[in-house]
């Protein structure tokens, strides 16, 4: 019995050490599959950056020839057209270019001189009623980006108090459209109806008549002349204005904020599909009055 037992022992140590054995096995496969995805996960995005990197700057070049020696940006130009899907090794690339000074520069709410811009206020006022958005927001995002106190502003650092976890105005320029979120009196499903045609740029900016879309040409005017807006949306798409003046006569008034028929910011929007996995790149270049085109901001993301 003894020997039987001393046996069923030795069986059962056996048995633990195979099961220990084997999970230890186990952990060092887990381990280096793990390893092996995150390698492959770094060579790729490696990859996918290297890719858009290059995009951005041919695009960036691109920008400079197309535009170097033209008086407009208007949308009948090469960088208006969306970028073809360009193959690459196991994928593609694709993407386009938008004159952001076709929309509304949250930041130019706030006077170069201090407090509020009254005319661009007006004008925002009136975007945001086209989207049945209380009118009453836009005072409170120009109190926002505005640097000088006043009393409204005052009064909505106490809103702001009260908010759960409380916080306070930037009192700054957005660096992202985004911080409209933060605004008081703007829901998300409003931010959503709103972010597409409102932009936040670095420095003051006169908006592009030559590519403002017709939400945002509705609202230059308190009263808006239909037949006057259609016949400026085919003059887009022949060729634009060269001249404000031109433009003005066509809407049948003058505009109260500044307008131009250039623009020196544009968004690049590119996406590359390569190995199974899926690469975007968003940024913001900047055209120099000189005519040399530049990387002004990056964001990136990555999916599988």
């Amino acid at each position: 019995m003894t020997v039987i037992r001393e046996r069923g022992v030795a069986i059962l140590i056996a048995l633990v050490i195979i099961a220990i054995a084997t999970a230890i096995a186990g952990r060092m496969i887990w381990d280096r599959n793990l390893a092996l995805h995150r390698t492959q996960n770094v060579l790729r995005f490696e990859q996918d950056y290297e890719y858009a990197i290059g995009a951005e700057s041919w695009i960036a070049s691109l920008i400079h020839e197309d535009l170097g020696t033209q008086p407009t940006v208007n949308l009948t130009q090469s960088w208006a057209e969306t970028l073809p899907p360009l193959p690459i090794p196991h994928g593609e690339m694709v993407g386009r270019l938008v004159d952001l000074q076709g929309y509304f520069n949250v930041n130019n709410l706030a006077a170069q001189t201090g407090g509020v811009d009254v005319n661009e206020l007006a004008v925002f006022e009136r975007l945001l009623a086209e989207f049945q958005i209380n009118p009453e927001v836009a005072q409170a995002v120009a109190n926002w980006v505005s640097s000088t106190q006043s009393s409204s502003a005052a009064s909505s650092n106490g809103i702001y108090a009260s908010f759960t976890p409380p916080y306070r105005a930037a009192r700054a320029p957005m660096a992202s459209a985004t911080e409209l979120r933060l605004v008081a009196g703007l829901d998300r499903s409003q931010y959503e109806v709103l972010r597409p045609w409102v932009v936040s740029l670095p420095i003051p900016t006169a908006l592009n008549v030559n590519t403002a879309p017709l939400p945002i040409l509705e609202s230059l005017s308190p009263s808006p002349n239909p037949s006057n807006l259609a016949n400026i949306v085919k003059q887009q798409q022949a060729g634009g204005f060269q001249t404000t003046a031109m433009f003005e006569n066509m809407l049948g008034q003058p505009v109260a904020i500044p307008v131009g028929v250039d623009s020196s910011f544009f968004r690049l929007l590119l996406a590359i599909r390569f190995a199974g996995s899926r690469f975007t790149l968003r940024g913001i270049l900047f055209r120099a009055p000189t005519g040399q085109t530049r990387v002004f901001d990056q964001s990136f993301g990555s999916t599988q």
